[in-house]
């Protein structure tokens, strides 16, 4: 007599199904903004899947089958883990992993599942739907266009995760934000600076281990200041705007308050670019004497540019596709996936 799947085990395996099918997925997503929806998750909806069915046995006999979810190519949901997300978006947008600087005082130690083997307790669903998928291939219980949708899973198919012993150094990051709010953050601008700072936020938490990074807010009209993670978006400005004194503020927080051989240092800066000359010569001088030999990247995003914005190209002068300075422009959602890619890919994206 087959066992039958329970519900969890027949949508984990679903999900590796369709797999492919995210990938596809990933760049609407993070266009979409949906990183937050319920928690540690992502809710993805899809259409037009027509799920296989799954059995357990050697010789494929028994009631044991299991309907995936979803049938007849209806619409299905279903919640992605924010770190499956996060692997899915390095792949598809050939991010590089973060090199941590400088030297982790802190040893963790950890098991991580490396090695893998035809016995054990935990089962690896994924590998293991994978060998069955191939082995129905070939037998002909899966084939879509004969309509046929089953998945036998026999004993020799099955793997199973081995613990491997892994000691590594802990490193700590802080990531600066910085927003001018001189001008209009509201509508689609600040959209757009949300979901830019979500991702970042995430990415480099996803990189360095929950705990490890310290994520810090600070704005600036005439003046500039920190503020508390939620205020960042709704502080109300008095007018006028100089921008090199939060890289000022900035570069002096990160020198007096942390360790720079244990602490890795991220800075982002969000604006309209609109500001004198002589503001963004003297940010320049700030990146090039103080920030840019110790901060891992620095990113300076102008939102919503008019004819009038000038930063980028004033700051390009020096640094034009420079490794650690990153200059890029965003006017619609859809270049979200754009800005990232500038931010932290390329092939000059060594961290």
């Amino acid at each position: 007599m087959a066992d039958r799947i329970n519900s969890n085990e027949s949508e984990g395996a679903f999900n590796e199904f369709i797999e492919d099918r995210l990938e596809d997925l990933v760049e609407n997503i993070l266009n979409d903004g949906n990183l937050d929806t319920r928690g540690s998750e992502v809710i993805v909806d899809m259409e037009d899947i027509q799920p296989p069915t799954f059995s357990y046995g050697d010789g494929g006999q028994g009631g044991g089958k299991g309907q995936g979810p979803g049938a007849d190519g209806e619409q299905i949901s279903f919640g992605l883990p924010f770190d499956q997300l996060m692997e899915l978006v390095a792949k598809k947008l050939n991010l590089p992993d973060l090199v941590k600087q400088g030297q982790g005082r802190i040893k963790e130690v950890s098991y991580e599942f490396k090695t893998f083997g035809t016995t054990g307790v935990i089962l690896d669903k994924k590998r293991t739907f994978r060998r069955a998928l191939r082995s129905s291939i070939g037998m002909g219980s899966y084939s879509p266009e004969e309509e046929k949708y089953d998945v036998l899973i026999r004993r020799r198919d099955r793997r199973f995760k081995l613990p491997e012993r892994v000691e590594k150094p802990r490193f700590r990051a802080v990531v600066f934000y910085m927003g001018d709010i001189s001008y209009s953050t509201w509508g689609e601008r600040l959209e757009l600076e949300k979901r830019l700072v979500q991702f970042i936020h995430h990415w480099l938490d996803w990189n360095y281990g929950p705990g490890n990074v310290e994520h810090r807010f600070f704005v600036h009209d005439a003046e500039a200041y920190e503020v508390q993670a939620e205020q960042f978006y709704n502080v109300s400005n008095a007018g006028g705007t100089r921008a090199s004194i939060v890289f000022d503020l900035v570069s002096n927080v990160a020198f007096n308050e942390y360790d720079t051989e244990s602490t890795n240092f991220y800075g982002f800066y969000f604006g309209d670019g609109e500001l004198f000359d002589d503001d963004a010569r003297e940010i320049t001088s700030i990146l090039e004497e103080r920030m840019r030999p110790s901060f891992n990247r620095i990113g300076l995003v102008e939102v919503k540019p008019s004819r009038a914005s000038h930063l980028n190209k004033l700051v390009g002068e020096t640094f034009a596709n420079d490794r650690v300075i990153r200059l890029c422009d965003i006017r619609e959602k859809n270049q979200t996936v754009e800005v990232i890619k500038k931010l932290f890919g390329g092939a000059r994206a060594e961290h």
